[in-house]
């Protein structure tokens, strides 16, 4: 299952937190997108088994002050 993850934050750390996700083979896509009202936003588009996965593999990246969503992507 695919599933986008956005994260707001006050600086840049999608880049730099990716790795993780890199080693563990799951991580499809990631970029930071334009600045808005609320900082910095960027994703992560990472394959896994399920939701569940989805969010323990997130809980293990520091993510200091920032706001984490999770959804799932419909793959066609």
């Amino acid at each position: 299952m695919r599933f986008m993850v956005f994260v707001r934050s006050p600086r840049p750390l999608v880049a730099q937190h990716g790795d993780a996700l890199v080693r563990a083979g799951v991580l499809l896509d990631a970029g930071d997108l334009v600045p808005g009202a609320f900082g910095v936003s960027g994703y992560w588009l990472i394959d896994v088994r399920d939701q569940e996965e989805a969010v323990e593999r997130i809980r293990r990246i520091h993510l200091p002050a920032c706001v984490v969503e999770i959804r799932q992507v419909a793959v066609v």
